[in-house]
């Protein structure tokens, strides 16, 4: 494992998630107490009422920054917040250390971390109808998503705002695949302030799944990247999954595994 590059795309990932959550925070009179610490290096992000560790999260390098890092879990304690620790193989430790601070693995989220510099992709133009969203379709993107994800009615409103933080935030790029005019699948992307470009969430209907449509999103958003100035490309797959063979298929590779812990005590 090239920890250096590891880092890098650990640093993408958390900008994306960071500027998700900062649309809730943006939210007016922030109905879900939704707050942000520290900053894109070491920091956290947090938010009432949804315990996902997509939006419950302390970030940053374990092995420089540990201190800081157990100062923050403690200062979010209320929220539960993940921490994401990078592992070379799946044999990950349940139960680990950090500053004092027992820490449990969370099941069900230990994920491979996928990386290629540009200049190793793959990616020929598709020749499907794929659209940025903009404010105006905003609604479309968020309830293909909801229906993709089959999200619970209560965190739909966040997911909308956290989806919005990104367009807002000018580095978050979201798109709309079309198939005869009717929105079918979806994506994110993300040019972080290090040159690495993140694919965030992708997702198709259920009637529409096996038509190549999230290969198809991947070349698209691997485009983007270059045409954004972006230096290398980042993704976060099951390791098992239809969707790490999409992102090999383009020229990703797996860089390392990403597991997430939880203070013992918040279970």
């Amino acid at each position: 494992m090239d920890r250096r590059r590891a880092l890098a795309l650990e640093y993408a990932e958390h900008q994306y998630l960071r500027a998700r959550v900062q649309g809730v925070v943006s939210l007016p009179g922030n109905p879900y107490q939704a707050q942000l610490y520290g900053d894109q290096d070491c920091g956290a992000f947090v938010v009432g009422g949804n315990p996902s560790p997509m939006m419950n999260r302390v970030h940053g390098d374990s092995a420089q920054q540990a201190h800081n890092l157990a100062d923050l879990l403690q200062t979010c304690v209320a929220y539960a917040p993940a921490i994401a620790l990078i592992a070379e193989s799946a044999k990950v430790a349940p139960t680990l250390e950090l500053e004092g601070q027992q820490l449990q693995r969370l099941r069900g989220w230990t994920h491979g971390q996928l990386f290629a510099s540009v200049d190793e992709l793959v990616a020929p133009p598709s020749a499907l109808d794929i659209e940025p969203v903009f404010a105006s379709t905003l609604e479309s993107f968020c309830a293909l998503h909801r229906e993709g994800f089959n999200t619970p009615a209560a965190a739909r409103p966040v997911n909308q705002a956290a989806f919005g933080g990104l367009l807002n935030d000018g580095r978050g790029h979201l798109y709309l695949l079309r198939d005869q005019g009717v929105a079918v699948a979806g994506a994110a992307l993300f040019v972080a302030d290090n040159g690495v470009a993140y694919l965030g969430t992708a997702f198709t209907t259920k009637v529409a799944r096996g038509q190549g449509y999230h290969r198809a999103l991947i070349a698209h958003r691997l485009q983007q990247a270059v045409a954004l100035g972006a230096q290398s490309v980042a993704a976060t797959a099951l390791v098992n999954s239809q969707s790490r063979r999409n992102l090999e298929h383009y020229g990703l590779r797996l860089s390392h595994l990403q597991t997430l812990y939880r203070a013992e005590s918040q279970g």
